[in-house]
């Protein structure tokens, strides 16, 4: 007996004449195996299928064949892509996954490409930006040195310096007075930037000496929030401190120079008959725009030739021969950014790892997709598709994938940047301009692309080298996958387990560092502490009696509120918004002028340090007698005292400022060291001195800190009222719990860990989904096997085990490789650690343990699956 003579004449007549007789042979060789197995019914029945489905492919594979050309094989794209879409549309659950797997790791790439584009990668928003250099990067000067190099740098053509984030009080036309943030420079900052104004003009040289700073520059920001953008603006009055400053410009969006805290600019008062201010402050951060042709190490070469006359010009003090000597001349752009690299280049790393786990996935979805296709692609070779069509059509549908991919990858990254924007740290160069513009969206594409590529060519390889009778022999006995195919699914399921270890390895890192941080004594009380800045009132009478009288007032004033406990007041805090950092004798100690160190001070009223917490370890605390007129005193917290006092007693000597004639302070008490702006770094020398001496001049600002007699919503409004009765021209700002405040100091690091956990969260999500895949498949490809075993007398329990056996199998390889790629990969981590090594075994030892429970979870539905086998059912061959 022979297979249907009808449907064999049909198939003589469809078939490609060059396989014909093959294929003849090969189908009626299946035919007998099935007749055998199932009868002659279901045989002739199978041997219709095939007949048909041949009869059906061969006209549409004349008109495929007919579009290419003798001299290649050129594809009709259109056509390819309709295909595509319509084998994809038969397969929505496999498109449904395909596209959401690869919309996460596209969006997620777009989102931190999107930031790090703009801090280091794009170009500053300025002319000519590769000639701009920041001048003794890591150090700040003061106006006098800006002043005098000016005229005598012959590699530069201009250097100013800018002094930012300064607070000032506003007062609106019949509003509230409020805070502005403004950054003071001098003549050559604006000009050295390039930067023109979007309407007006820039300072003008002038402009910078004594009585004639009244003029600003307003911020595209506040001009639009502030001033409602109104293109008018230029010469109305600004009203900054009680003192009138004309409106001469509107600088340009996006302008974050010297960051992007600043409303307005101001000029900076030059005034070489004010020593103090000329010579003493030194908090001016610097740039300079190289002269055409000159390198940074020319103009550090120019810099040391005249270090000779400006050290000779100081007066307040004469530096040291070779305090230039390791003078900084940095890229502008490198400068800025190098405090963020760090932590960028960790989370493009990350994506990246995400990027390639996506297209393991997607690799392994197609190979399965294939897998569903055999017949389909056995078909179509048979009916003469070439080799190179079928891994086109298999790259084709990629690519669409891919497209589509894409697209709603960027609508997660457009609402994932929105959502990271307010989290930003302000200090992050271009943070207001991150966003999707053509420049994410256009290396967004370009990523798609090449995930399409990555995750196509493996199935579109093997589609395009296995033989058409291999494929109809798979096809027609109904069997599993190859041998090849099984290993090659469960490399790539191992890959993705191994990129997932390394992730949750850096997270959990991450992880327990910011814990370790969380836990770090800053040495004041949190507790139902609160804190909020004054500005105060201008006009005020600003001689050192009065200002002391006024500080009183206020004190006692807010101390009188039932929501407030204890009432201080300081000129800075610990992790405060300003600090106060002065160079500072050190009698017996540092005596040298030029090798003073420099030392946070804190200006605090009376009671600070029973209100703060800090406890008083020797000696006394301040007292109301410690004001203008008595003995001038001060207060040294232990890091001080054993840093310059080892062994000694400190009470009773003397500390004292640097400018000559500066009287001394004696040290009247020690009190418990506090973190201040990191608490990675611990604690650094400070001293403390009493508010109401007014030993640095009269501030125009101070900050309370108070305790919450009831909640802290409560004892913040309470402050609020109480300076408006007390004057409604002070301005109030940073109303904040003081765990808040230090809270905000762990906001890079916090966003940093919850972005890598995300991220490694994601891998390893999707390396279960293809533990899962391939367990499934595995159960399903030996549901005959199982049905077997158990009518044979298996356990259920010993099937289940065989399944979950089988997730660790697979779970074993990836953990151990991810492991050791961890060792190398935590490099990245150097300097953004605290309190955990690199190698922290506990981390080491607990992600395997989470990669195993995870792995079995993955299986746990198919090895249930497996045991739910009926086998009458698989013995019948209905299974």
């Amino acid at each position: 007996m022979r297979p249907p003579a009808l449907w064999t004449a049909v198939l003589r007549r469809v078939l490609p004449r060059r396989d014909r007789e093959v294929l003849l042979d090969e189908l009626e060789r299946l035919w007998w195996g099935k007749r055998a197995a199932d009868g002659a019914a279901a045989a002739r029945r199978w041997y219709r299928r095939e007949a048909l489905a041949f009869a059906l492919r061969w006209p549409a594979e004349v008109m495929r064949r007919s579009t290419w050309k003798r001299g290649g094989e050129m594809l009709d794209i259109a056509r390819q892509v309709r295909i595509a879409a319509r084998s994809l549309g038969r397969s929505p659950g496999f498109t449904a996954v395909a596209v959401t797997t690869l919309a996460i790791g596209i969006g997620a790439n777009a989102v931190i490409f999107g930031i790090v584009d703009r801090a280091l990668l794009r170009p500053l928003p300025l002319p000519e930006p590769d000639r701009l250099v920041a001048v003794f990067d890591g150090w700040n000067t003061n106006v006098a040195t800006l002043d005098l190099l000016e005229d005598r740098l012959t590699t530069v053509e201009r250097i100013g310096g800018a002094l930012d984030a300064q607070g000032r009080t506003y007062a609106p036309d019949g509003g509230a007075t409020r805070r502005l943030t403004v950054a003071s420079v001098t003549p050559g900052y604006l000009e050295a930037l390039g930067v023109q104004p979007q309407l007006g003009r820039r300072f003008a040289a002038d402009e910078s000496t004594p009585g004639t700073t009244d003029v600003v520059l307003l911020g595209a920001g506040f001009w639009r929030e502030s001033m409602g953008g109104d293109p008018e603006v230029l010469g109305r009055r600004l009203v900054l401190d009680g003192a009138a400053h004309t409106v001469v410009g509107v600088l340009p969006d996006g302008f974050d120079f010297p960051s992007a805290r600043n409303d307005v600019w101001v000029p900076a008062e030059v005034d070489p008959a004010d020593d103090g201010m000329y010579w003493g402050f030194g908090g001016y951060s610097s740039v300079a725009r190289l002269r055409p042709g000159v390198a940074p190490l020319d103009l550090a070469n120019d810099l040391r030739s005249h270090e000779e006359a400006v050290r000779l010009a100081n007066t307040l003090w004469t530096p040291n021969e070779g305090v230039w000597d390791e003078v900084r001349i940095t890229p502008l752009q490198e400068a800025r950014a190098a405090w963020v690299r760090g932590p960028l280049t960790v989370l493009l790393a990350a994506v990246a790892v995400v990027l390639l786990v996506v297209c393991a996935n997607v690799a392994n979805l197609l190979l399965s997709h294939g897998l569903a296709r055999r017949r389909d692609f056995a078909v179509r070779t048979a009916l003469g598709a070439g080799r190179a069509r079928l891994a086109a059509d298999q790259l084709v549908e990629s690519v669409l994938l891919a497209g589509i991919g894409t697209v709603v990858g960027l609508f997660l990254a457009a609402w994932g940047l929105a959502a990271l924007r307010p989290h930003l740290p302000s200090a992050l160069p271009g943070a207001g301009e991150v966003g999707l513009d053509l420049r994410v969206v256009g290396v967004t594409a370009g990523l798609a692309i090449f995930a399409a590529l990555l995750a196509g060519a493996l199935p579109a390889l093997r589609s395009a080298t296995q033989a058409p009778a291999a494929r109809l022999r798979e096809s027609g006995r109904g069997g599993g996958s190859t041998r090849s195919r099984r290993r090659l699914t469960r490399g790539l399921v191992a890959a993705q387990l191994a990129a997932a270890v390394v992730l949750v390895v850096s997270a959990g890192l991450l992880a327990r560092s910011l814990f370790a941080l969380g836990r770090v004594d800053p040495g004041f009380a949190l507790d139902g502490r609160v804190t909020a800045r004054l500005h105060l009132a201008p006009g005020l009478p600003g001689d050192s009696r009065s200002r002391a009288l006024l500080f009183d007032e206020i004190e006692a004033g807010l101390a009188a509120a039932p929501e407030l406990g204890g009432v201080a007041l300081a000129s800075t805090i610990p992790f405060g918004n300003e600090d106060e950092f002065i160079a500072t004798f050190i009698p017996g100690v540092t005596d040298d002028p030029n090798a003073l160190p420099v030392i946070r001070q804190h200006r605090v009223s009376a009671g600070y340090f029973e209100v703060a917490g800090i406890p008083v370890v020797r000696g006394r605390a301040f007292t109301a007698a410690d004001r203008v007129g008595s003995p001038l005193v001060a207060i040294v917290d232990e890091t001080f005292a054993t840093t310059w006092f080892e062994g000694e007693d400190p009470i009773g000597r003397t500390v004292r400022y640097p400018w000559r004639g500066a009287p001394d302070m004696r040290i009247v008490g020690v009190v418990g060291a506090t973190a201040d702006g990191d608490l990675s770094t611990g604690a650094s020398a400070a001293f403390w001195t009493p508010l109401a001496q007014m030993g640095m001049g009269a501030p125009d600002h101070v900050t309370v800190v108070a305790t919450a007699g009831g909640t802290e919503s409560a004892a913040l409004g309470a402050i609020m009222r109480g300076v408006r009765e007390l004057d409604e021209r002070m301005a109030v700002s940073d109303l904040l719990p003081y765990e808040e405040r230090l809270g905000a100091s762990l906001a890079g690091t916090r966003l940093l860990a919850l972005l890598l956990v995300l991220f490694a969260g994601t891998t390893l999500a999707l390396g279960c989904v293809g533990v899962y895949g391939v367990a499934a498949f595995s159960v399903r490809e030996r549901w005959r096997e199982i049905g077997v075993r158990m009518a044979m007398g298996a356990s259920a329990d010993g099937i289940r085990r065989d399944v979950l056996r089988e997730g660790l199998r697979l779970a074993v390889p990836g953990g151990l490789l991810g492991l050791l790629l961890a060792l190398p990969a935590t490099a990245l981590l150097d300097g953004l650690l605290f309190g955990v090594r690199r190698f922290d075994w506990l981390t080491f030892t607990a992600v395997p343990l989470l990669l195993a429970l995870a792995a079995l979870s993955s299986v746990y539905l198919p090895a249930r699956r497996a045991t739910r086998v009926d086998p009458a059912v698989v013995l019948r061959g209905e299974g």
